[in-house]
């Protein structure tokens, strides 16, 4: 292999033939996967190829092919490896059966493509084709490297590398890596006496013991590259400043069908104006493989679900994304008649429209106010009120119910509760920093019942200064302490971005460098703390927060101070005196910050619907876009627009008619998890829960220190609760993640609703509702029954149901026993533990 290829650089670039290669025949004729429907190609009305026109330069240079058949209806699908490929001058150069074109010569051709009765053909012009151009190390090693897994997190790109190799992660610092490969272990990586002898072959071909396994094959394009590198010297090429500006991802949007295969093509395009064909090269990836899989070649094939997911394609620290939507082929579900309220239905009708799948019809009264009064309030609502509710015939009843539950006290406790844990308002347990959390909970509170601007609030927190008794809202350095918690929360929290890793390195799944993780940094370095009462070792209770008169930041690598900035933004100029915080709020505030509004929009958007526009909820990189893009985009400039008001927010979504379709499903959407097709059923979140049982069974929880009544989505913080909060999920704290609190039943879970004894001290026992329908309560059994699933359900039982729990009262010799036995059967449902 290695004798080929020194050669070619003795007889000034000229390529023999490869040892893999396979003289190629005139005419090649794709295949096409086996389990995907056939095409009728009767049915086609037209054959498109992109490009129009090959033109490559250079030996190792080559073209993936788009071909695609125009169907009824405007729909295309993919024939790339459905069609025939003939060259017309097979010495200039040759096309693959699935499409990939490759210089052999310097000349001129045409490729024909020929399928059924269509025919299409497109020009070739090959310059410098039988020479190899100088290899940049940079620009045609490091995405090897990468694509084989080379400098991932598990392998050498750990940060102490792996085997006494060390990469840097994911190829963010190209000088090191040359060096680290080139120079290091006195050069024992390479040889350039013996090139096919070098470790960093011989190793990921698994000629010699390796751990990371087989990560190369000598017969590819990648392998064959790999060692013309070391044979004609390891050439560095240019390591500096990137000129790569983006990634165009063909085709970026497609509409295809179950079974199916859709080839995508990667091209990289330059500051320049240089566009390089990298499909080879790029890194794909599926975000719901269960929607599509992608193999390494680019190559989608579409599973048997309907819906809609995207593809993400990665090549030197630039993303593109190619979004695929598999509608229903043969949708039974009639679309039902459904107003459209606001925007919100207007976008996710129109891509409901887009998959062929009729939503689920509307719910009736008794159910909108059972899911409005859990999530806006994180109450049942009662029997009285859901009679009132029922029996109200405005029109505009379910409008005003969320203007009444947004003005409630119940409301500003529960979203109180709700900031408390991705603020991390926490005690451990250490009393001197109970004033501290209580303090800052009601400041919460105050500021949800206020309908405080959320940039006013946002302000107030991270710019905090003195202590918790005067600023409440300084207790949120008492818990998140250090320079980078102080960026990862804020990162986290306010602009829905998990940017952590790039204090080591440069963000693997985004642009952001570690220049901008100190940047944000840079914000906080005047914060420091002092005085304060000890409640452990390492944290104060009541310590004062100011600003030094100076302070920097400086880069790990490079050791140079960073100026503030916003991410992807220029350098602040921030006077001596000044807060820094406050210039990194007037960024974050801007009405065009791609982030801080996206990121409310989105957090309020998964509190209703169970998950986000971009799931997970402050998770929201390029590589991981949203399944309703210009949704997300409308929402974020409706709140902006509205000044910040949260209240507008939560307003506009439970309004939508989106928000009140039924959980349940239709013909067709049953499978349906993104689009909205319908409500996603939730577990009630733990606190909410609890509630809902203590309201049921007229037995409220009891908690340490605070008054009689006290209900659990008011505990300041988390060291107020029992073992039924920590059962069912309740966030610890530890973190600014939503992930923190667990929503999957368990188990555990169902043991302690069934068996233990302070869920049946609440269901039987003086005071209890089993206890108040037997001694005090002389109405029917009928009366009693339907009150019960009024109060538990917002409906009355059903004929059946209410014939069935008649029947079980009288037939139990103790109706105390009965009526404890029906109200245990009721709070272990689903229909009961679940917003639906």
């Amino acid at each position: 292999m290695a004798v080929l290829l020194v050669a070619a650089a003795l007889t000034g670039g000229v390529a023999p033939p490869w040892p893999h290669e396979v003289v190629a025949e005139e005419t090649t004729a794709g295949t096409r996967e086996a389990g995907a429907p056939p095409l009728a190609w009767n049915d086609v009305t037209g054959l498109s190829v992109e490009p129009d026109r090959i033109a490559l330069s250079g030996r190792d240079t080559q073209r993936q092919l788009l071909v695609s058949a125009s169907l009824p209806a405007g729909r295309l699908r993919d024939v790339t490896r459905e069609v025939a490929y003939h060259v017309a001058d097979p010495r200039i150069a040759r096309c693959s059966a699935s499409g990939i074109v490759e210089p052999l010569a310097s000349g001129r051709t045409e490729i024909v493509i020929t399928a059924g009765a269509w025919r299409a053909s497109l020009p070739v012009e090959i310059v410098a084709g039988d020479k190899f151009e100088p290899l940049d190390f940079r620009r045609d090693i490091l995405p090897i490297l990468t694509k084989a897994g080379c400098n991932g997190g598990g392998c050498h790109g750990k940060s102490d590398g792996r085997g006494g190799f060390q990469l840097s992660l994911f190829g963010f610092d190209p000088e090191a890596d040359y060096d680290s490969i080139v120079k290091k272990s006195r050069g024992r990586r390479v040889t350039f006496g013996s090139p096919e002898s070098s470790l960093l072959l011989r190793k990921p071909l698994a000629e010699l013991p390796h751990g990371g396994g087989k990560r190369l094959i000598a017969a590819t394009a990648a392998g064959q590259r790999l060692l013309r590198w070391i044979v004609t010297g390891a050439p560095r090429g240019n390591l500096g400043e990137n000129t790569l500006e983006r990634l165009d991802v063909s085709p970026d949007s497609r509409m295809t069908g179950c079974g199916q295969q859709q080839q995508l093509v990667v091209t990289a395009v330059y500051r320049d104006g240089v566009r390089r064909d990298v499909t080879d090269l790029a890194e794909f990836r599926s975000n719901d493989p269960s929607l599509a899989s992608v193999d390494e070649h680019g190559l989608v094939t579409i599973g048997q679900r309907h819906g809609e997911t995207n593809i993400v394609c990665l090549y030197q620290g630039q993303v593109g994304t190619a979004r695929l939507t598999m509608p229903l082929e043969h949708p039974q579900a009639a679309w039902p008649e459904l107003p459209v309220a606001n925007f919100i239905d207007r976008h996710v009708f129109a891509r409901l429209r887009e998959l062929r799948m009729a939503p689920s019809p509307a719910i009736d009264d008794g159910a909108f106010l059972r899911r409005a009064a859990l999530q806006l309030a994180g109450r049942l609502p009662g029997v009285e009120e859901v009679r009132q509710f029922v029996a109200d015939r405005r029109p505009d009843k379910r409008a005003a119910l969320v203007e009444r539950l947004l003005a409630s006290d119940e409301h500003a406790d529960y979203f109180a509760q709700r900031w408390g844990d991705v603020l991390r308002n926490k005690r451990r347990g250490e009393s001197p920093r109970i004033p501290g959390t209580v303090g800052f909970h009601r400041w919460l509170r105050n500021a949800v019942a206020e309908n405080m601007p959320y940039d006013q609030m946002v302000r107030a927190i991270i710019t905090a200064t003195g202590n918790q008794a005067v600023n409440p809202p300084a207790q949120w350095y008492a818990e998140v302490r250090y320079l980078d918690r102080y960026v990862d929360d804020t990162a986290q929290v306010f602009l829905g971005l998990r940017i952590g890793c790039a204090r080591c390195h440069n963000h693997p799944f985004e642009r952001f460098t570690q220049d901008d993780y100190y940047g944000l940094a840079a914000f906080f370095a005047r914060v420091t703390r002092k005085g304060g009462n000890r409640a452990s070792d390492e944290r104060r209770a009541d310590e004062i927060i100011y600003l030094r008169a100076v302070g920097d930041v400086r880069h790990p690598i490079s050791g140079e101070v960073v100026p503030p900035h916003g991410l992807d933004g220029p350098p602040i100029d921030v006077p001596m005196y000044d807060d820094p915080r406050h210039y990194l709020v007037d960024w974050m505030c801007r009405a065009d910050n791609p982030y801080f509004a996206r990121a409310l929009a989105n957090r309020m958007w998964a509190h209703f619907f169970g998950r986000g526009l971009v799931e997970p909820l402050d998770d929201m990189r390029s590589t991981n876009p949203a399944s309703n893009e210009p949704l997300l985009a409308a929402l974020a400039q409706e709140f902006t627009r509205s000044g910040y008001d949260v209240r507008h927010v939560l307003r506009t979504i439970t309004t939508s008619t989106t928000y009140q379709l039924s959980s349940l499903p239709n013909d067709d959407n049953l499978d349906e998890t993104q689009c909205h097709s319908r409500f996603y059923p939730q577990r009630l979140p733990a606190e909410v829960l609890l509630d809902a049982i203590d309201s049921v069974t007229r037995r409220p929880t009891a908690y340490a220190g605070l008054p009689t009544g006290t209900r659990a989505v008011q505990l300041p913080d988390e060291n107020y609760g029992n073992e039924f909060l920590k059962l069912f999920g309740r966030p610890p704290r530890e973190s600014a993640c939503e992930c923190e609190r667990a929503a999957k039943p368990s188990l555990s879970q169902s043991l302690f609703l069934m068996n233990d004894a302070f869920i049946g001290g609440k269901l039987l026992g003086t005071g209890s509702l089993s206890d108040a329908f037997v001694r005090h309560d002389k109405r029917p059994e009928a009366e009693k029954i339907e009150e019960l699933f009024l109060a538990a359900f917002a409906r009355p039982p059903r004929a059946d149901e209410l014939e069935q729990a008649v029947g079980y009262v009288r037939s139990e010799a103790s109706r105390l026993t009965a009526y404890r036995n029906l109200l245990w059967a009721i709070v272990n449902t689903k229909e009961f533990m679940y917003v639906h």
